[in-house]
């Protein structure tokens, strides 16, 4: 098998893996609840921040390759600063959306990490910062292709009207970012990892980062899952 087909194969074994574990978490694919959506969201706030002003900067300092590091600048612009299609940052259209649920400023500002989500952070950070820079960036885009791919996922704007009693205007963080994620993460976003993977031990080297960012991924999501449960327990499913 010749380099070329050899990372072809590690970009589908990524996708097909990533894939795979984003159907056995119980955020993506049980029913939306109001409690669910809270902590999504509040947690969000902080893993918006983390992602572009820590975990992308971490890994990118490494990288060899101009094209990523420059679509990958532009990405933290847009989450930050300026996304030039909508006049906004990508952070402002989050707390927006976090308004629309009921969300304070106060609560989004003062938001902390909840034990499981605080090791999903430790965890992810450890790898951008040490391990091969190709697994620093699927620990940051591995969430984007989930949401972007997984069909019928509670980052679908559709689930929100329905627990929150949503217009289409009032979802829009949702439908515009599914577009974003699109651009951010996938397998033919991840094709400079052919011009990148020459040897075995690179490959599995990238796969074991892969494996960790999972394992992240997964408790990110369970407490949220957890605090949510636990906030629909204390309200008994109340409006907001």
């Amino acid at each position: 098998m010749d380099e070329t087909q050899h990372a072809r194969n590690l970009i589908d074994e990524i996708a097909e893996r990533t894939l795979a574990v984003g159907r056995e978490i119980g955020w993506f694919v049980d029913p939306l609840t109001r409690g669910r959506g809270r902590e999504y969201l509040l947690q969000h706030v902080l893993r918006n921040r983390l992602l572009s002003a820590v975990l992308r900067p971490a890994w990118l300092s490494r990288c060899p390759d101009a094209e990523v590091v420059r679509k990958t600048i532009g990405q933290m612009r847009q989450e930050l600063v300026m996304d030039d299609q909508i006049g906004t940052g990508h952070t402002a259209i989050l707390r927006q959306m976090g308004r629309n649920i009921g969300l304070s400023d106060e609560e989004m500002e003062t938001v902390e990490a909840y034990p499981l989500v605080d090791a999903a952070f430790q965890i992810w950070e450890n790898i951008c910062r040490t391990r091969h820079w190709i697994a620093g960036w699927l620990t940051t885009s591995l969430d984007e292709f989930i949401l972007s791919t997984l069909p019928q996922n509670n980052f679908r704007p559709e689930n929100w009207m329905r627990a929150f009693g949503l217009t289409e205007e009032q979802v829009f963080f949702f439908r515009y970012h599914l577009k974003a994620d699109e651009e951010h993460a996938g397998e033919s976003v991840w094709t400079p990892i052919l011009r990148h993977v020459r040897h075995d031990a690179e490959r599995e080297e990238i796969l074991r980062g892969l494996e960790s960012a999972l394992v992240g991924e997964r408790l990110f999501y369970q407490g949220i899952c957890e605090a949510g449960d636990a906030w629909e327990a204390r309200h008994g499913g109340a409006t907001r």
